[in-house]
């Protein structure tokens, strides 16, 4: 099969090749993958300092959806034909955390596209317990992104939104943009997106969320707009954007006991982030963290069959497998460029 292969970091160490097809062992399922994410902070990072590859020689690609092409003896749910997602965390079950039920802080953490070969290949295979049908409703395209929406809708269980509260996430990007819509579904007053392309504000309007521009040029214009338009200021604001000097100055901006969500990885323009805890003391303002999907896999393809939630919408740019590299390349260099997807298998749409 084709198939994505590093075999050590670095893209002088990746290549698009032919691969042998995976074995089906008796518990897992083979998958023909129709649509796979390029996940930012993932696949940009696959060098040998910050690849978030944790084993040689691997197929990347963990966000990712297709259709059966052959089960195990000992399958039960599945038969060829069948429409699945797949969640790509493999937690041992046996330490620590995963006997408390918190598989995203197991000790021994694999997952499929990092550590075991994922999605962006024309064949994958998992394990049955990992795979999940996908409604007659959603495409293959909305499919593949169910571990993103997984990990935005657990950042937003964590927030647990007061009742109109006035809520402010920094960066329309793909998460961003996620983040606002399941944020509307809650009981939240107003959501607020802020950035600096005009375009991607600009579509999120349509989905009823308000937006203020970033000048990057002057931040103190978009802070001063925040605060005449909310003068209490916010009840949660959630990082999707990991700039230092918009995380540095939201804390300014969120009311007594308000709340912090850090959704971003890291400070992606690569600087320390100073924070006032003199300030955060003194307003009793609450500092979380979130991280990766919860395993929410039913909720997630649930959402998605009753229109709660729209994948689609963020999907800016769909390549073949053979322009993987260039499609990287659009992700990290064009700023207006939102959510790009992988078919390895030709287009996905009407499968």
């Amino acid at each position: 099969m084709k198939a994505l292969l590093y075999k050590s970091g670095g893209r002088d160490n990746a290549e698009i090749c032919q691969v042998p097809d995976p074995v089906c062992k008796d518990t897992q399922v083979l998958i023909r993958v129709m649509a796979c994410g390029i996940c930012k902070p993932a696949d940009s990072s696959h060098d040998n300092a910050t690849s978030m590859l944790g084993e040689y020689p691997v197929i990347p690609g963990h966000e990712f959806a297709g259709i059966v092409e052959a089960v195990g003896k000992k399958v039960t749910r599945f038969k060829p034909g069948d429409r699945v997602a797949v969640d790509n965390g493999a937690p041992c079950m046996t330490c620590y955390y995963c006997q408390r039920g918190q598989f995203s802080f197991c000790e021994n953490y694999k997952a499929l596209g990092q550590s075991i070969d994922g999605g962006f290949a024309e064949l994958v295979v998992s394990p049955e317990s990992h795979v999940y049908a996908v409604p007659g409703n959603v495409s293959m395209r909305a499919a593949a992104l169910s571990e993103l929406v997984g990990c935005a809708y657990h950042c937003i269980d964590r927030c647990e939104i007061p009742q109109a509260a006035d809520v402010l996430i920094l960066g329309s990007g793909a998460s961003g943009m996620l983040l606002a819509m399941l944020a509307k579904n809650t009981q939240a007053g107003t959501v607020t997106i802020i950035d600096s392309v005009k375009s991607k504000l600009k579509k999120i309007e349509t989905k009823g969320v308000n937006t203020v521009l970033v000048d990057r040029s002057d931040y103190a214009i978009h802070e001063a707009e925040l605060k005449r338009q909310f003068p209490k200021g916010f009840d949660v604001i959630i990082d999707a954007c990991g700039n230092a000097q918009l995380i540095e100055s939201s804390f300014e901006l969120l009311k007594a006991q308000g709340k912090f969500l850090n959704y971003s990885f890291a400070s992606t323009d690569k600087k320390d982030i100073t924070l006032n805890m003199s300030l955060i003391a003194r307003k009793e303002l609450s500092y979380m963290g979130t991280t990766f999907q919860h395993h929410n896999f039913e909720q997630v393809l649930r959402s998605m069959e009753t229109g709660r939630v729209d994948p689609e919408f963020i999907i800016s740019d769909v390549y073949p497998l053979d322009r993987y590299f260039e499609a990287l390349d659009k992700n990290m260099s064009d700023s207006e460029a939102i959510k790009i997807l992988i078919e390895p298998n030709g287009p996905s749409e009407g499968r």
